[in-house]
């Protein structure tokens, strides 16, 4: 590339990776020029906020969208354009112009595929015939707007949820607010697999089922009933009437554009190294659509949060820009509300930890996260798992009604920096009554873990007097 020419850098997709993308490429390197083909109307929403608007808490999903203004010179977007083809050896991208029909060809020298995933739609009887026709799904603002249409406009007031992780037990609740009769079904027992232990998961079903949600765990959709519309669902032998069934059973990456450059998958995701370089050279990938690896040990894992694909965009755009930096791996930290109970964790459950080959313990306690003076005292229930040996801290859960997410932040650090019980049991923890425990729930739980662990207090390593070190 000519030194009097800007480096010319294509992101296709406009979510938060490729927001986020675009944005450190265009900090790290002033003489480069970034292109975003984006296949939508509009440039950006929240997919977290979309259950929230079908609960009633957002008044209305375009209160989810956001525009990502044009810099001259700098920044180019061509919205409701689809990438159809790419050249990687001519490196020339050929983008459609949904609207027009014509082609438009743009060349780059780094491309970031940030094409995020698509919902999947279980190979049941019916599911794919009656799709749109009360099959639904909540991906983005289009099918969601025509769930919140059709749940209000339900005769039947009957809805079926299929997934028991945070998107199916989010809308579960939207559509709960809005006065329908809802059963949540799936095949494994556990609600959030990947992210409770089936301990904690009881609280889960506990929670839901005061909120008049029927669960109907550990019992997978068998068929889908109806002619030209759904009339009714069949799990393990029952047939539930419905005329509404939501498909939340997790996402696969829109890996087409990454295949077609000759890049690495593995089930469904673009194989990434810590760079966020594909097998392709040159071409980047960040958010849904990549596997990345543990921060812990390295392992493989996928991540579909927000928070790790703007991080991921972010390195993805510093190296395509000419940087040199890395992802430093995920832990999965999560956060959800499902009727005003916070669930959180972060790091490894105890069965992913022993599968992985660790010697892994679980430690849980439960208390107040305010002293008992304080009135409406809410209750805490922790969970971390750690090292057998050492009692470093491999992963941790938290649910409440308060004060969750803010404490997994704080195990997620812990896991970040290599931290033990030892040391949450000496950090200094801010303290004041209407807020919290002088002894926080962090602190009980680590003296807890020490003692089932039966290991000795920290030894004092130096004898010193302040001043004297």
């Amino acid at each position: 590339m000519p030194e009097n020419q800007p480096l010319e850098i294509v992101i296709v997709g406009l979510g938060v990776g490729g927001l986020y993308a675009s944005k450190s490429a265009l900090s790290f390197n002033r003489k480069c020029h970034v292109t975003i083909v984006e296949k939508r109307d509009f440039d950006q929403f929240s997919p977290c906020g979309l259950p929230y608007v079908i609960e009633g808490l957002v008044k209305d999903f375009e209160e989810l969208k956001y525009t990502v203004p044009e810099v001259r010179n700098k920044l180019t977007k061509f919205l409701h354009h689809e990438v159809v083809s790419v050249d990687n050896d001519k490196k020339v991208v050929k983008a459609l112009n949904l609207k027009t029909s014509e082609e438009k060809e743009i060349r780059y020298d780094s491309l970031i595929l940030a094409t995020g995933a698509s919902p999947i739609n279980l190979p049941v009887p019916g599911a794919k015939e009656l799709l749109g026709k009360g099959v639904h799904f909540m991906s983005d603002i289009e099918n969601s707007r025509a769930l919140l249409e059709a749940a209000k406009s339900s005769k039947k007031k009957r809805a079926v949820v299929v997934g028991g992780g945070a998107s199916g037990l989010e809308v579960a609740v939207g559509l709960r607010a809005l006065g329908l009769d809802v059963a949540v079904t799936k095949r494994t027992p556990p609600p959030f697999p990947r992210n409770l232990d089936p301990e904690m998961g009881k609280i889960i079903v506990e929670h839901l089922g005061k909120l008049g949600i029927r669960v109907l765990f550990g019992k997978g959709i068998d068929r889908i009933n109806g002619a030209k519309k759904v009339e009714s669902v069949e799990i393990a032998g029952e047939t539930i009437e419905c005329d509404i069934v939501v498909m939340a059973v997790g996402m696969r990456g829109n890996t087409k554009l990454a295949e077609m450059v000759g890049a690495k998958t593995e089930r469904g995701s673009v194989v990434v190294d810590n760079r966020m370089e594909t097998s392709a050279k040159g071409v980047y990938a960040a958010g849904d659509l990549v596997q990345t690896y543990s921060r812990i040990d390295g392992t493989p894992t996928v991540m579909q949060l927000a928070t790790s694909a703007y991080r991921q965009g972010m390195v993805a755009g510093t190296n395509a820009a000419g940087g040199n930096t890395a992802y430093p791996g995920a832990l999965n930290t999560f956060l959800t509300v499902i009727g005003g109970l916070e669930v959180a964790s972060t790091g490894y459950t105890l069965e992913a930890a022993k599968r992985l080959g660790r010697d892994a313990q679980a430690i849980s306690t439960k208390g107040e996260i305010k002293p008992h003076y304080i009135p409406d005292g809410k209750e805490m229930n922790l969970r971390v798992v750690v090292d057998s040996k050492d009692g470093r801290v491999f992963g941790a859960q938290a649910v409440g009604e308060e004060g969750a997410g803010w404490r997994i932040n704080i195990f997620a650090l812990a896991i970040h920096g290599g931290m033990t019980l030892y040391d949450l049991m000496d950090a200094e923890l801010s303290y004041s009554p209407p807020v919290s425990q002088m002894y926080d729930p962090i602190s009980q739980l680590a003296e807890v873990g020490l003692k089932r662990l039966r290991l000795p207090p920290r030894e004092c390593q130096r004898v010193f007097f302040p001043g004297k070190r």
